[in-house]
């Protein structure tokens, strides 16, 4: 959790209301949480990833009772993500050892469809053995100035987090890093690096020197 140690790395916005703040602001902060709860990966099933929101203190807890986020004028919250993958080389294995055993009884390799749906099978085993990695990325969220910052460096996460917010607590959110803010406007980047002047002499001259 980065906002109470780890590396230092976050994405700016800042959140507009798509309609007036609830009267009961914890209630309403409280449900929209909930709303979008994480929920376990099911070992049984499709899926291969699962997230949503939990406690900041503690990625096991889902209740996000008001108590737990609200710190002040801040909302403070994790965003939980659980993947679940099976090896490639171990699915092939076993299939292919199975493919073997079944033309050794047989006396001909098994058919297509045969095959897949024995590949199917050794999946759903092998899912039920498999590691599931957790990662969460925090949220803060200055609820007097509707400053927000994304605690993630992954672009993707950055973008799903935003996506997430938008939708539980009907807000916009406007990047507000200068890179961010120049890449809205179509400004190329060449155009806003740092001048010599900024550094000093001695820099100004290395500056020129390379030109």
């Amino acid at each position: 959790m980065p906002i109470l140690s780890g590396a230092v790395t976050y994405s700016r916005f800042t959140a507009v209301h798509n309609k007036k703040k609830a009267k009961d602001l914890r209630r309403s902060l409280a449900n929209a949480l909930r709303g979008a709860a994480f929920e376990p990966l099911d070992r049984s099933g499709e899926d291969d990833r699962s997230v949503g929101w939990v406690e900041l203190e503690d990625s096991d807890a889902t209740e996000l009772a008001p108590g737990s986020f609200l710190f002040e004028s801040y909302l403070l919250v994790s965003w939980r993500v659980d993947t679940i993958r099976v090896p490639a080389s171990m699915l092939k294995s076993e299939l292919e050892a199975w493919c073997k055993a079944y033309e050794d009884k047989i006396g001909h390799p098994p058919k297509r469809a045969d095959k897949s749906a024995e590949k199917e099978l050794i999946l759903k085993r092998l899912r039920k053995r498999a590691f599931v990695a957790t990662q969460t990325y925090d949220l803060s969220w200055n609820l007097d100035t509707d400053a927000v910052q994304i605690w993630a460096s992954s672009k993707k996460i950055v973008e799903e987090m935003q996506i997430a917010i938008e939708e539980a607590f009907d807000v916009s959110l406007t990047p507000t890093s200068p890179g961010a803010r120049a890449d809205a406007a179509e400004i190329d980047g060449d155009t806003i690096r740092p001048t010599a002047a900024l550094f000093g002499d001695d820099v100004a001259n290395e500056v020129k020197s390379d030109g």
